[in-house]
Parts: C-alpha cells; sequence; structure tokens
C-alpha cells in the first residue's frame, strides 16, 4: 500500500471518528425533539396559516397568508419581515404532530451552515491544492459545532421553540452558507451556469439573512464591506511584489458581489425603516430607545469582551489543541498570505460585537436566549478563524527563520500526519474527560438524556395531546386547563399561564383554537 493510501485511509478513520462523535451529541436533542409542541409566538404567527389550512388550502394559500402576515407585522409591529414568514410557516400549522422536525430544521441549518463554510475555506477558496485538506476540515468543523451544541446558553430557544430559533439559530446557519458563497463568488473562478445558480442563491439568502434578525443582519452587512478594503490586504497575493493592498483582488471582489451587499444592506434598512417598529416601541419602551447610538457601540465591545473571557476556559484550550495539527497541516497548502494578524484579530472582534449593538440601541440589554446563543456560535467560528490566521502567519514567517528550524518544520509535516489517530484519541480523550467532569449536567445532550430518562418529555407529551383533544373539539369554546405536572427543562419555552401570569400566551393560543378563553386553573379552585 502507498503513502497516499495509508494516508487518506488515515484521514478517512479520523473523519468517520468526528462525524460519530458529533452524532452522539446530537441524538438526545434529536429524540427529545419528538415530545415537542407549538407554544407562545408559534401560535400568533402561524394562527392564519393553521385556519386556512384547517378550511382545506393548500401550500399555495399557506404561502400567500405567509406573505399577508408579513404585510401586517411590517406596518403593525416589526420591521423583520423574514421573521414573520418563517415564523407563519412554524410545522405545526400542518400538524402538531410535525412539531417534532423543529430540532431537525435547527440543528440541521447550523450544521449544514458551518460544514458548508469550512469546507469552502479549507478545501475551496484559499488553496493551491484543496485535494490536500479533504481529510482536514471536517475535523475542525465538528469540533466547533460539538461544543457550540453542547454548551449552547439556551437549548430550548436554539433548537426547540420554532419561532424563536428559526429566527436566530437557523438564520445564523444560513448566514454562514452565504459568507461562504460571497467569498466564493468573490474569490473563486467558478463561470458560466454555476456562476448564475450560486449567484441566485446567495441572492435569495441575502434577503433572507438581511430582513431577519439584526444581530446577524448587521454583521453579515459589516462583513461584506469591509471585505471589499480588508481581504485584499489581510490574505491577497500582493505581498509577493511588495504591496500592501492587491488592488486587483479588490475590483474583482466589488464586480462578482457588490450586488449582495446591497441586498443584504437593502434589507436591512428595510427593517429598520418600517412603519411597525414605533408601534413596538410604543408598546414595549414607551416609545423610545433606552440608549444612544455611540453608547451602544462602546457597551457592545465591553460586554462582547466580558462574554469571549467568560466563555474561554479549559475546554476550549483543549478543542484547539484538538484542531491545531489539522490546521498547521491545512493552511500550509493555502496559497494566500495571512499579514497583519493582529489587525485580523480586532476587526474579528468589531464583527462579533456588532451583533448586540442593534439590542443594547434599543433596550439596553444583549438580548435573551436566542441572541445570546448566536453570539456563542459566532464566538467558536471567530476562534477558529483567528487560529487558522495565526496559524498560517507563522508558517508564512518560515522564511525568516534560521536554516536548521526551517528544516525541521519541513520534516515535520509527515511526523503529524503519522501520528494524527493517537493525537486525537488521547487529546479527544482528554476533552471528553473535562466535560463528563467539569459540566455533565449542564451540557445540554446530557439535559435532553435526563428529560427522556426521568419520563418528563413523554409525560409532557401525553398532558399536551390531552389537552389538544380539547383544543380540537369545536363544540368546546371555554377552556379550562390544569397546569402541567412537568416541565422539562430542555425543550420548554413557556406554557399557558394562570391569571397571574404571561397571559397574551393563552389569547394567542385561543386565538389560533377559536376559542373565547384559555384559562389555567389549579384543582382546588
Amino acid at each position: 500500500m502507498g503513502i497516499k493510501d495509508r494516508e487518506s485511509r488515515r484521514y478517512l478513520l479520523i473523519n468517520i471518528c468526528f462525524v460519530l462523535a458529533l452524532c452522539i451529541v446530537i441524538a438526545p436533542l434529536l429524540v427529545l425533539g419528538a415530545y415537542n409542541f407549538p407554544s407562545a409566538d408559534d401560535w400568533s404567527y402561524g394562527r392564519d396559516a393553521y385556519k386556512a389550512l384547517q378550511a382545506g388550502g393548500g401550500v399555495g394559500t399557506v404561502l400567500k397568508i405567509s406573505g399577508e402576515t408579513v404585510v401586517r407585522y411590517y406596518v403593525g409591529w416589526e420591521g423583520r419581515f423574514m421573521n414573520a414568514f418563517f415564523a407563519s410557516l412554524q410545522p405545526g400549522i400542518w400538524g402538531e404532530e410535525y412539531y417534532a422536525v423543529v430540532a431537525w430544521l435547527m440543528l440541521g441549518g447550523l450544521i449544514l451552515g458551518e460544514m458548508f463554510l469550512f469546507y469552502e475555506l479549507f478545501c475551496k477558496l484559499f488553496c493551491q491544492d484543496g485535494r490536500k485538506n479533504r481529510g482536514l476540515w471536517l475535523p475542525v468543523a465538528a469540533s466547533t459545532l460539538i461544543l457550540q451544541i453542547l454548551y449552547t446558553p439556551s437549548a430550548v430557544e436554539s433548537f426547540y421553540w420554532y419561532t424563536g430559533a428559526v429566527n436566530y439559530t437557523f438564520v445564523f446557519g444560513l448566514s454562514m452558507i452565504l459568507i461562504a458563497l460571497f467569498l466564493k463568488l468573490g474569490l473563486g473562478s467558478i463561470k458560466g451556469w454555476k456562476f448564475g445558480l450560486t449567484a441566485t442563491v446567495a441572492g435569495i439568502l441575502s434577503v433572507a439573512v438581511g430582513g431577519d434578525n439584526y444581530s446577524t443582519s448587521l454583521s453579515t452587512v459589516l462583513f461584506m464591506l469591509s471585505s471589499y478594503v480588508l481581504l485584499p490586504v489581510f490574505c491577497g497575493k500582493a505581498a509577493a511584489s511588495g504591496k500592501w493592498f492587491c488592488g486587483d483582488l479588490f475590483k474583482q471582489l466589488l464586480r462578482r458581489t457588490w450586488y449582495l451587499t446591497v441586498l443584504t444592506g437593502g434589507s436591512l434598512l428595510a427593517c429598520v425603516l418600517a412603519p411597525g417598529n414605533a408601534k413596538r416601541l410604543e408598546g414595549n419602551f414607551g416609545g423610545a430607545t433606552t440608549g444612544n447610538a455611540v453608547e451602544a457601540v462602546l457597551q457592545s465591545l465591553v460586554r462582547s469582551f466580558t462574554n469571549i473571557w467568560s466563555w474561554t476556559d479549559v475546554k476550549i484550550l483543549l478543542m484547539i489543541l484538538v484542531i491545531l495539527p489539522f490546521v498547521w497541516l491545512a493552511v500550509n497548502n493555502m496559497a494566500y498570505e495571512f499579514r497583519f494578524p493582529g489587525i485580523f484579530t480586532l476587526f474579528t472582534f468589531g464583527l462579533y460585537a456588532s451583533q448586540i449593538t442593534s439590542t443594547l440601541y434599543v433596550d439596553g440589554t444583549t438580548g435573551g436566549g436566542r441572541v445570546a446563543a448566536i453570539l456563542y456560535y459566532s464566538y467558536h467560528v471567530w476562534l477558529v478563524g483567528n487560529v487558522c490566521y495565526w496559524t498560517g502567519w507563522f508558517c508564512r514567517k518560515r522564511q525568516k527563520w534560521p536554516v536548521f528550524l526551517e528544516k525541521t518544520f519541513s520534516v515535520a509535516g509527515p511526523f503529524v500526519r503519522r501520528f494524527l489517530i493517537p493525537y486525537c484519541a488521547v487529546a479527544g480523550i482528554i476533552l471528553a474527560g473535562v466535560i463528563y467532569t467539569c459540566d455533565l449536567k449542564e451540557i445540554s445532550s446530557y439535559r435532553a438524556y435526563r428529560d427522556w430518562r426521568q419520563g418528563w418529555a413523554q409525560q409532557y407529551a401525553i398532558e399536551w395531546r390531552a389537552r389538544l383533544e380539547v383544543l380540537h373539539d369545536k363544540n368546546i369554546t371555554q377552556v379550562e386547563f390544569a397546569p402541567l405536572s412537568v416541565y422539562p427543562e430542555t425543550m420548554i419555552y413557556t406554557d399557558l399561564q394562570d391569571a397571574d401570569g404571561y397571559i397574551w400566551v393563552n389569547k394567542a393560543c385561543a386565538n389560533y383554537y377559536d376559542k373565547e378563553y384559555i384559562h389555567i386553573v389549579n384543582a382546588a379552585e
């Protein structure tokens, strides 16, 4: 067996192990999704589509009503038109049993988005020979995803509550695909029908991302705008000619991708200028924002640094150790220069911080659990990006090393490849041991397993199916339910409330099922 064959089999085995590890992490979360049911805004946004389907309508009717929902919310409540569109299509409108696909959609969107981005970056966009990196990108992507999923700040708002998750976790995944396509169009060499298809898909995604949550849309627009200047500086081939700025790359980027920036930025601007925003401000914040723009920018920098400081711990350092050999091998196959790494780190920190500027400006907070989730995802993505960039810069500096060091690192590649399997095994076991010892009861997969193992999820589903029998009975218009006996912490966003609670949820549910009212009462009452 030749050297290349042995290396290919070695990479194949490593990739299979990383995929299995990722599957083990998400399996309990997917199993728990079978016991999931709509709640809160799922009823508010999906009401009209649900009623249309109950009246015999089809897909065309649903899409028409989704458009009407977008207009109604855009004029009367808020400008995020894609938020309203996605929310109006919550799976429960087809039947509550279809709500089980929510966890699959959210986890699938996140995983697909990040894997596509990593694949393009490692194997297509910056490579001299992408075939050499085909065995290297997946371990990096899988390691990142495993920690993102295990330690998501809010499992319910990330994977189970559709209206929150689809407009944050799912749209974040779409933004990863959009960024990859933006770079693919700007830096790649695709032509003909492939270019047209890629450009069309990227245009659709630009509207979807730009018209949804402000955190992702603002950071994506800023990434696109800054790329026209910073990509020719950071990783252009101009270094070989002694220039600090690659003008040809700038022209190429602008010519091929300007319309994506316009579509994303235009969609964001349409959200900001919507007439419904004033009504929401009036209803929730007395008609005015709680801060000013300069203060919001400064606070976003401070709070983002605080987030990064609190999240960077031993498990993150171990993850970096796991992926470092793959990153080191990959960047040695990349054709672009990795210049000014310090500036690159500051630039990526600024993009990261921009995600909470809008919420700080509006209400002085960094948003709920769904916002915290995408902050955590992007923290990992930019962290790995910085590890790759600094490693690439370090490798390019080899040209200035003493001869004996250069020779040492020249023979290090085959050595690293030879011992990748035992290295990954040891590093992976240590990382898993740290997670098991320190954080087992806190990680999302364990909490999902516990909700299932204790029977809480099953009991929750039994009680909600009993409620649905009443809600589907057209002869019952005044509904009284007892409180649920269990509340699975991993997947329930909010339940129907008693008279002293968040009763708009009850009203939304009553409108959804055509009831006069829905009350929650204790047996003693």
